[in-house]
């Protein structure tokens, strides 16, 4: 036994990870680029929660490690780098020679800056409406014009049209009298599918390549790579492509998802398909065949969905013919390396500590030594931003906490992959197969307590997003919060999950709400058969998706979980079918079946309709302005557990959407659900937190 251990009932010990603390430490690092005119340059995006979750451009050198040549970009409170386009956003900058155009979100215009001047200001550019939105920009080295795509919300929002396009870049000269630009016409160059991304240019010539989806997949199920040739004008700006041509997933052949396009010096086009049922690295060769970059195909995956524009694990490496520099988890272990797609020969990157990586960008320090820029974490990391040297591996940081392990040195618990046993549908029949699912299991943490010897402790089942996503184990102070009072976690990578490869994803196609909740149940069960955890007091909680599988638990397996915690979940299956963006507008025909038509399978399989069977207490928390999950799924809930009498909590959040970004929400958000899940398993906390108020909460009936 320690020395000055403290004996106390699980969950109420106490921490110094506090929810404040989880709010500032909330701030995070997110697509960093390397402007490829001044290699030695690089730029990133900054959340601050304490700033209403403003997303705030930096840079500085690459070889900088302190503030010297640390600059903020977009330092009024006016400018937040963010795009609504999918509502989720992603890659809503770039930068090249200095110049940065970026999409803002207030009235997600695009602005250009030139950050060669320390004085200049962001100015408006392209059409200025703001019914248009714009992502994953490309700025061409010409410095004329940046290739985009563009979501057109002037008809429709549930119908919004989506378009490679071309915006002209000016010059001061065009500056009118009211120091602005005028508005300028976009060039459309490709709107022939529902959904297009990720545009590439080849340093060679004008050749563009980019993908694009359509209806009712996806871009993890199937997507088409195409390439063309932009043909300029006198301006130098492109009005058409020519030469349009499938380099991959032609509709009607191999279904295929196929991620990052990336030219390399030479002009060769490299990308990411999962057409060998994981997602490996493929390249289009002279002879215009597509080869495998790998000698054969590994069981691991070399990217995750994209549900975020700008995601990068894949990149050229200026300098060395034929190679890239790739990352991906095999039997659980993070590998990065140096891949020469002619020889097939991997040079090994060690990975430090780190078990996600991304945001890769190479560049030179100024001794002229390559680097690779990434940002990447660990179990006992937050992400961060380091420049890698490639030919010293060895990684320096940049940004995050550098001590975040000495820090709360004998507070953090560490995750423990864990395969549990579990069924395959159709449930409850002969022909249900067993199977294997994957989690994180984080024991009860804090080197000043330990619990009674006759005493398990709590077990909080992570329920992801998505649901085509995944838990990760860098370090997430949200887990260690929980962990560090007492109470056991586990994040569940249940079927239908990425990382695992397309087999393992379409587990759950078409059964959302039946492979999530049979594996977050089976996950629980297992902990609690094996001893680790008490099996009266399982939980679970989940956002968004993961809300929709918390409630699905809830209701439709009792039997299992005391309490759950929905933050902007679904609860009406029908609902979202017919009122979510067009991201998503169809990814239930996928997860559940076409609407109308398996309309009586939505209502089976929702929630809402099944407050009969639930008999478990809930608190639900949610943003007013959630446009992904409409905020009437969370009331209808609440209601319906108010009249059956069930135990209940209920709180809303203005100005928040999707998520939630302001650090007080996000403090408020955890002490509401520490203290609700106290009240229901029966401990006391340790911290001193603002009641909630409990609908149905026999405690307080007569007051």
């Amino acid at each position: 036994m320690a020395i000055n251990t403290n004996t106390a009932p699980y969950g109420s010990w106490k921490s110094p990870i506090t929810a404040n603390a989880v709010a500032s430490g909330s701030s995070s690092v997110d697509m960093a680029r390397v402007d490829q005119a001044n290699p030695t340059r690089v730029y990133w995006i900054e959340s601050r929660p304490q700033e209403g979750g403003r997303l705030v451009l930096l840079s500085k050198d690459v070889d900088d490690y302190s503030e010297r040549t640390l600059r903020e970009l977009t330092a009024d409170s006016k400018w937040n780098v963010r795009t609504a386009v999918h509502e989720y956003g992603g890659g809503a900058y770039a930068v090249y020679g200095g110049l940065v155009v970026f999409s803002n979100w207030s009235d997600q215009g695009v602005y250009l800056v030139d950050t060669n001047k320390h004085d200049a200001v962001p100015m408006r550019i392209g059409e200025q409406n703001d019914k248009l939105r714009y992502a994953s920009f490309v700025v061409h080295p010409s410095k004329k014009f940046v290739v985009c795509v563009r979501e057109d919300h002037q008809e429709s929002d549930i119908q919004a049209s989506a378009a490679l396009v071309a915006i002209p870049i000016p010059s001061g000269s065009v500056i009118n009298e009211r120091d602005e630009y005028p508005p300028s016409k976009d060039m459309v160059l490709f709107d022939k599918a529902d959904f297009v991304s990720s545009p590439a240019i080849s340093p060679m010539n004008n050749e563009l390549s980019f993908y694009a989806w359509n209806h009712p997949d996806m871009n993890w199920d199937a997507t088409t790579l195409y390439c063309a040739t932009m043909t300029l004008g006198d301006d130098g700006i492109p009005s058409v492509l020519e030469h349009l041509r499938v380099v991959a997933g032609a509709p009607g052949e191999l279904r295929e998802s196929i991620y990052q396009p990336r030219f390399d010096d030479d002009g060769i086009l490299h990308f990411i398909s999962d057409r060998s049922g994981f997602w490996n690295p493929y390249y289009l060769g002279a002879d215009g065949e597509i080869h495998q970059s790998l000698e054969s195909p590994l069981s691991a995956d070399f990217a995750g969905p994209e549900w975020a524009f700008g995601e990068s694990t894949l990149q050229p490496v200026s300098g060395l013919k034929f190679s890239v520099v790739i990352s991906y988890t095999q039997n659980g272990v993070l590998k990065m390396g140096i891949l020469n797609v002619a020889t097939h020969a991997i040079e090994d990157l060690p990975a430090p500590g780190w078990s996600d990586v991304g945001s890769f960008q190479l560049g030179y320090s100024h001794s002229g030594e390559q680097v690779l820029i990434l940002i990447a974490g660990g179990p006992t990391e937050r992400m961060s931003l380091f420049t890698y040297y490639i030919n010293g591996l060895s990684a320096k940081q940049h940004t995050g906490s550098k001590s975040v392990s000495d820090a709360y040195s004998g507070f953090l618990s560490e995750p423990q992959e864990i395969v549990f046993p579990t069924k395959l549908p159709p449930f409850g029949s002969p022909e249900s197969k067993d199977a294997n699912a994957y989690a994180y299991y984080y024991p009860p943490t804090n080197k000043d307590y330990q619990g009674p010897d006759n005493e398990l402790p709590p077990l909080l089942v992570l329920s992801h997003g998505g649901p085509t996503s995944a838990a990760s184990s860098v370090l997430q102070s949200k887990i260690q919060y929980w962990t560090s009072r007492g109470i056991a976690v586990t994040d569940v990578n249940y079927g239908g999950s990425t990382g695992y490869g397309r087999e393992y994803r379409e587990r759950l196609y078409p059964h959302f709400g039946e492979v999530d909740v049979q594996d977050c149940c089976a996950a629980a069960l297992y902990l609690a058969d094996s001893g680790l955890v008490d099996r009266k007091r399982l939980s679970i909680m989940g956002g968004s998706a993961g809300g929709f599988t918390t409630l699905a638990c809830l209701a439709f397996r009792p039997e299992v979980f005391a309490v759950g915690a929905s933050l902007y979940g679904i609860s009406d299956l029908e609902v979202l079918a017919k009122e979510t963006h067009k991201f998503e507008a169809e990814y239930p025909v996928h997860l559940v079946g076409p609407y109308p038509e398996a309309r009586a399978e939505y209502i089976r399989r929702s929630p809402l309709y099944s407050v009969d069977t639930l008999a478990c207490p809930a608190i639900f928390l949610q943003g007013l302005e959630d446009k992904v999950v409409p905020p009437n799924q969370a009331t209808l809930m609440v209601n319906a557990l108010k009249e059956k009498g069930i135990r209940v909590a209920h709180i809303e959040f203005e100005g928040e959407q999707h998520g939630f970004r302001k650090s007080e929400n996000i403090v408020r958000a955890l002490e509401a659900q520490l203290y609700f899940f106290s009240q229901i398993l029966g401990f006391e906390t340790a911290d001193q937190i603002d009641p909630v108020p409990i609908f149905n909460d026999p405690s307080t009936a007569n007051q």
